[in-house]
């Protein structure tokens, strides 16, 4: 009984936080405009913890309402993402390793996660920066084995433009179709709130579940 209630107070506080941070972005988008859009996807590029989802979905709900203009929601997503990216690329290659283990905990950049995704970047080479802009939690990472490996600095750019291209307009395009058929979700937004939130808690629950279990083999 004692653990069922410390598991349910963790979930609440987990959604609890997630509500938080949809808040923040979705006020910073709404008083920030188009450069909220750019300075959000811009931080998540640089390895801070701001789920893009939120920020495309958002900007995108906001073009289907006629608040944003859908081709400059696009660009404004995609400079923030490539400027950060780059940010990203230019820390790996010229401040190498050592800066990053000592500094990445600041923006939750371990040394056991950075290994892990240049471990998939050898294996993938090049074509990793682009299937891991689809990918919550690599998507800003894959940036640092690219610089570390000194990968071409145009051929980064033209996969990272390729990857971030494709989800920003998915994203976006998403958010835009919903804001344009709300009056018809609206009334079931908050069971689909409510769902999605569930989704990520069983996620990580899930995530760190696994890690644990490989940890006890291990040792």
């Amino acid at each position: 009984m004692a653990a069922a209630g410390l598991a349910s107070a963790k979930n609440c506080k987990m959604e609890g936080l997630i509500e938080q941070i949809v808040n923040l972005i979705t006020s910073l988008i709404d008083k920030g405009g188009y450069a909220g859009v750019f300075f959000l996807m811009l931080l998540e590029a640089c390895c801070f913890p701001i789920p893009s989802e939120i920020v495309l979905v958002s900007a995108g709900f906001l073009a289907g309402q006629g608040k944003f203009s859908l081709p400059i929601t696009l660009a404004v997503g995609l400079g923030g993402a490539l400027a950060g990216s780059t940010i990203t690329y230019c820390v790996g290659r010229y401040g190498g390793r050592p800066l990053l283990v000592r500094y990445g905990r600041y923006v939750l950049l371990t040394e056991s996660r950075l290994a892990s995704v240049e471990t998939w970047f050898h294996r993938h080479g090049p074509k990793a920066v682009f299937i891991c802009r689809w990918i919550s939690g690599m998507r800003a990472i894959i940036s640092i084995p690219a610089g570390l490996c000194h990968m071409p600095y145009p051929k980064f750019l033209l996969y990272t433009a390729l990857g971030s291209g494709a989800w920003v307009i998915t994203g976006t395009l998403f958010g835009k179709i919903v804001g344009q058929n709300w009056k018809t979700l609206g009334q079931i937004g908050h069971y689909l709130l409510a769902a999605a939130v569930v989704a990520v808690i069983v996620l990580l629950a899930l995530h760190h579940f696994r890690k644990g279990r490989k940890e006890i083999i291990e040792k």
